[in-house]
C-alpha cells in the first residue's frame, strides 16, 4: 500500500476489526467487519484478576491481534516498535496508516487521564500534524481526532495494564491478494473457536473464565473496599468506593471496550449467519441466536452496572455483584450450547 491519501475514517464495532477493515478499504478493498472479527478468531473470553482495590480486567477475546484474517487475504503485515515519534512518521510515508496498540485510559479523548487502563485498544494513526501531533482514528468516534505526539507516546508505551500492555507495538499492512471464501474458510474459522472456547487450557479462559469471572464477583464486596479515584463520564476526578468502581468498570467495558459482551456477541451470531448462507447450511443459525441471546444479557447487565453502579448504598453494591455473578453465568451456559452444537458441525 501507499499513503495515496485514500484513508476513510468510519466508525466501527470492534477496534481491532474496524480498524483493519478500514486500512484494507485504503487499499481498495471492502471487507465486512463482521467477517474479519469472525475469522480471525480472537473471540472468546479472558478475565484478569487485579490485586488490591484496583479493578479486575475482563475482555471479551482471548487473543490480541492474531493476523488469521488477512493472512486468509493474502495480506502481508509487518509488526513494528517504533520508539519515537520519526520512528512512526518514517513508517507513515509508506502507508495510508499505521494500526497501534494502545492503552485506552490515556488517550485524551476518552477523558480518562490514566485511571482506567486497558491496553488492548487499537487505532489507526493517519498522519503526523504540525510536527508534534497525530491524527488518530479511532473507531469509537464518530470523526478523527488529533492527538499530541507526547500523548500517543505515553498510550503506546503504557506499563498500567499487565498482562495486556501495548509495548509500542504498530502493524503496517501491505496489499490485499484475494478475498476469503466464506463457505470454505468460515466452518474451519468456526471449528478452531469452539476449540479455543471450551476448552482453553485455562481456568481464565474462554467459558472456564466466565465461570471464573462469576465467582470472583461474589468476592468483591470483601476484596474492593476503601475509596479509590476515579473517572466519571465526563472526564471528571471522583472519589469513591472501590466497589463501585470495579463495577462501573466492568459496565464500560461490556459497553464501550473491554469485553464487548455487548458487542462482540452480536457480532460473532451475525458471522455465523453469514457462514450458514455461504456453506447452505441451516444447522450454523440457532446457535447464531443463542449468541444474540448472550449479547442481550451482557447488554443488560452492562446497562445496569452504568446506571446503578455509583450509588452510594454498600447493600445496594453488594446486591449488584450478585446480579454479575448470576448474569454472567446465564451467559456462560447459553455460549456453552452455542459452541457445543457448533462442534458437530
Amino acid at each position: 500500500m501507499s499513503p495515496a491519501g485514500d484513508y476513510l475514517h468510519r466508525r466501527g464495532i470492534h477496534c481491532e476489526s474496524a480498524c483493519q477493515c478500514n486500512i484494507l478499504a485504503a487499499g481498495g478493498h471492502e471487507v465486512d467487519e463482521d467477517v474479519v472479527f469472525g475469522l480471525d478468531g480472537g473471540f472468546g473470553f479472558s478475565f484478569y484478576p487485579s490485586s488490591g482495590g484496583a479493578p479486575d480486567i475482563v475482555v471479551g477475546k482471548q487473543a490480541i491481534m492474531p493476523l488469521r484474517a488477512v493472512r486468509l487475504m493474502g495480506v502481508e503485515v509487518g509488526a513494528h516498535t517504533p520508539r519515537s515519534d520519526k520512528g512512526l512518521m518514517k513508517l507513515l510515508e509508506s502507508a495510508p496508516a499505521v494500526m497501534a496498540r494502545v492503552d485506552l485510559g490515556l488517550l485524551p479523548h476518552w477523558g480518562m487521564a490514566g485511571r482506567t487502563s486497558f491496553g488492548g485498544y487499537f487505532v489507526n494513526v493517519v498522519r503526523a500534524v504540525d510536527g508534534d501531533a497525530f491524527e488518530v482514528s479511532d473507531p469509537a468516534f464518530d470523526a478523527p481526532v488529533v492527538v499530541s505526539a507526547d500523548a500517543l507516546d505515553a498510550a503506546r508505551s503504557s506499563r498500567a495494564s499487565p498482562p495486556l500492555n501495548p509495548d509500542w507495538r504498530v502493524y503496517v499492512f501491505g496489499p490485499q491478494r484475494s478475498a476469503p471464501r466464506l463457505d470454505r474458510v468460515g466452518p474451519v474459522a468456526v471449528r478452531n473457536l469452539c476449540r479455543e472456547v471450551l476448552k482453553p487450557g485455562s481456568r481464565n479462559l474462554g467459558v472456564p473464565g466466565m465461570r471464573t469471572l462469576a465467582s470472583a464477583a461474589m468476592s468483591w464486596p470483601e476484596s474492593k473496599h476503601g475509596e479509590v479515584e476515579d473517572v466519571d463520564l465526563a472526564g471528571n476526578v471522583v472519589v469513591r468506593d472501590a466497589l463501585s468502581r470495579q463495577l462501573l468498570h466492568l459496565g464500560r467495558q461490556i459497553e464501550s471496550f473491554g469485553t464487548g459482551g455487548g458487542l462482540f456477541r452480536p457480532i460473532i451470531g451475525r458471522f455465523l449467519t453469514k457462514v450458514s448462507e455461504a456453506a447452505g447450511d441451516p444447522r450454523y443459525a440457532e446457535p447464531a441466536q443463542l449468541f444474540f441471546e448472550s449479547g442481550r444479557i451482557w447488554q443488560t447487565l452492562g446497562a445496569a452496572l452504568l446506571e446503578r453502579g455509583a450509588a452510594d448504598s454498600r447493600g445496594e453494591l453488594t446486591s449488584l455483584a450478585q446480579e454479575v455473578a448470576d448474569a454472567v453465568r446465564s451467559a456462560a451456559e447459553l455460549e456453552k450450547r452455542a459452541l457445543s452444537a457448533l462442534v458437530t458441525l
